[in-house]
């Protein structure tokens, strides 16, 4: 009589491990890409987290911000109509 584990072994199907992947596939949202979104949430509760405490302990960095977000704002904005 054979073991359990030999007939368990032999049925199923042996797929050879490629230590590689296929470099065809592996494109930014393929197969083994990582997609748009590879952040994990909790980053974004860091960042908001730091900022905050920027705009609460440093007084100058509220006018950095401020300054930052309407150039970063607007910078934006041109980039988009250019590339629309």
């Amino acid at each position: 009589m054979i073991p359990a584990r030999t007939q368990i072994r032999d049925r199923r199907k042996v797929v050879p491990h490629k230590a590689e992947p296929d470099p065809i596939k592996v494109v930014p949202f393929g197969r083994f890409g990582g997609g748009e979104w590879t952040a994990h949430p909790i980053g974004l509760v860091i960042v908001l987290g730091f900022l905050l405490m920027g705009l609460v302990g440093i007084p100058q960095f509220r006018w950095f911000f401020a300054g930052a977000l309407v150039l970063g704002s607007l910078w934006g904005f041109l980039l988009w109509l250019y590339h629309r």
